[in-house]
C-alpha cells in the first residue's frame, strides 16, 4: 500500500490558507475530482487503522527534514487535512466516514504528536462570514 502523498498535498501552503467561501468551494471540487482517488486505498481498506498509520508515515517521510517536519509545513499539513481530506471523506463515504476519520485522526495525532479533530464540509462552509470593516454582516453594530 503506497499513497501518492505529493499529489494529495500538492500546493498545501496556499490551499491551507483559504479565506473565501467561493474559493474554498472551488478548491474542494478540484480536490474531489483530481485528488480524492489517491485516498482510495485508505477509504476502502479492510483495516482502516493500519492504512491510516501507513498514510501518516508516508506523509512524515515526504515532508521530513532533519528528522521531523518543519513547524510551518506541519501547520499547513494539519489545516489541509482538516479542511480538505476529512470533509472529502465525510462527503463521500457515508456510514463508514466516522470510522475512517477517527482512525486517520488517531493515527495522525499519534504520529505527529498533535491534537487535531475533523469536521464536515457544511460546517466549514458555514464558518465563512461576510465582513464589513471587520464586523460581521449580521452584527448588531451594523444595524443602522
Amino acid at each position: 500500500m503506497a499513497f501518492d502523498i505529493m499529489k494529495i498535498f500538492e500546493g498545501v501552503e496556499p490551499l491551507s490558507k483559504i479565506s473565501e467561501k467561493k474559493v474554498y468551494e472551488d478548491k474542494m471540487n478540484m480536490f474531489l475530482s483530481e485528488r480524492y482517488g489517491c485516498l482510495k486505498e485508505l477509504v476502502e481498506a479492510a483495516d482502516v487503522a493500519t492504512a491510516s498509520k501507513i498514510f501518516c508515515n508516508d506523509v512524515h517521510v515526504a515532508f521530513d527534514k532533519f528528522g521531523k517536519a518543519r513547524m510551518g509545513i506541519f501547520t499547513n499539513l494539519n489545516m489541509f487535512l482538516i479542511i480538505f481530506v476529512f470533509p472529502a471523506i465525510i462527503k463521500n463515504e457515508g456510514e463508514r466516514a466516522p470510522v475512517i476519520c477517527d482512525a486517520l485522526k488517531n493515527a495522525w495525532n499519534s504520529r505527529f504528536k498533535c491534537n487535531i479533530d475533523y469536521t464536515d464540509y457544511d460546517s466549514i462552509m458555514d464558518s465563512f462570514q461576510n465582513r464589513i470593516l471587520g464586523f460581521k454582516k449580521d452584527s448588531r453594530w451594523l444595524d443602522f
